[in-house]
């Protein structure tokens, strides 16, 4: 290779190195720390724009112009959702940074592995890979906050049983609980706090976290605030039936797990056959890959097994 393509080899590692560092630090974060974390880097902002009216903790500066270019690009608020369902302290800008560096250590890898006309398959496959991570790492923490919220809810219906404000009550949930419920009602008590309205701290609330019981509780609530009642009667019901919701849910995903599995195993099916045929027989597979014929068959059969697998999926998951 000429010496530019070593150039580009060695900044694409230094680049995937740095983003694999970032993805590992921001794992092994305890949750305390993740908790001041999120408080003290991330703007509780509606919708999330920083210019929004119901903003209390403001960003400090603009970011400079690459923040401000990554920031006019499409889908810029709702990457920065996900990053924050996915509990990640980064910003969009080192996430698109972090992409492209992967993409570039792939390409490198298939600069020097594979022909040019390969080349380019590595280098989106590994700028898939943060994506790919991101959105997992984001469902499985609003998964998370699903469990933990019965819980939540019980220990703010304590709080007001014992004399507690809402606002006290929602700090004490932030306190005493981890990641995700913890740092998501810690907010809340922090905007109150600063002086917003509940009412738009419980809307920040449902906009940052996607779950479908967050509306019960803010529904909650606000009746409670204009007609009055037992509050801490109130969600201690509520808690109660989401906790006989969230295990007759388990009881599902429990029966539907086979299901599950099966579209898995078909899935894979495909590529373990055909890795299996290319180390027997790679002569047999050969014209796949020299004849445009070939290409087209190898697209259709991806692109079918990836259908049948989403099909399979979707039958399986029941919505409990």
């Amino acid at each position: 290779m000429s010496p530019m393509a070593w150039v580009l080899v060695f900044l694409a590692v230094l680049c995937g190195a740095e983003g694999l560092s970032l993805l590992i630090r921001s794992r092994r974060r305890g949750s305390a720390d993740r908790v001041r974390t999120r408080l003290r880097t991330l703007a509780p902002v509606a919708a999330g724009s920083s210019d929004a009216p119901d903003s209390v903790v403001r960003r400090q500066g603009g970011g400079g112009r690459l923040a401000r270019l990554v920031a006019s690009l499409p889908s810029m608020a709702s990457l920065e959702r996900l990053l924050r369902r996915a509990g990640m302290p980064t910003t969009p800008v080192r996430f698109c940074l972090l992409t492209l560096g992967f993409g570039a250590l792939g390409w490198a890898a298939g600069a020097v592995l594979a022909d040019d006309t390969a080349r380019g398959a590595p280098g989106l496959a590994a700028a898939l890979l943060p994506w790919l991570s991101l959105r997992r790492t984001a469902r499985r923490r609003m998964r998370r906050f699903e469990e933990q919220l019965p819980e939540a809810l019980e220990l703010l219906t304590r709080a007001l049983r014992a004399g507690h404000g809402l606002g006290s009550g929602f700090q004490l949930v932030g306190q005493e609980l981890e990641d995700p419920v913890g740092t998501e009602f810690g907010l809340v008590a922090e905007e109150i706090r600063f002086g917003l309205d509940l009412r738009d701290a419980l809307a920040n609330l449902m906009r940052r976290v996607d779950n479908d019981d967050l509306p019960y509780l803010a529904t909650a609530v606000l009746i409670q605030r204009q007609t009055g009642g037992n509050l801490a009667e109130l969600l201690d019901k509520l808690a109660t039936l989401l906790r006989e919701r969230g295990q007759f849910a388990g009881r599902v995903r429990a029966l539907t797990a086979q299901g599950r599995g099966a579209a898995a195993f078909l899935a894979l099916w495909l590529p373990l056959i055909t890795g299996v045929v290319y180390l027997v027989a790679p002569g047999y597979l050969t014209p796949l890959f020299e004849h445009t014929w070939g290409h087209a068959v190898l697209a259709a059969a991806v692109a079918a097994d990836v259908a049948g697998y989403l099909i399979a999926r979707r039958i399986a998951d029941v919505q409990a």
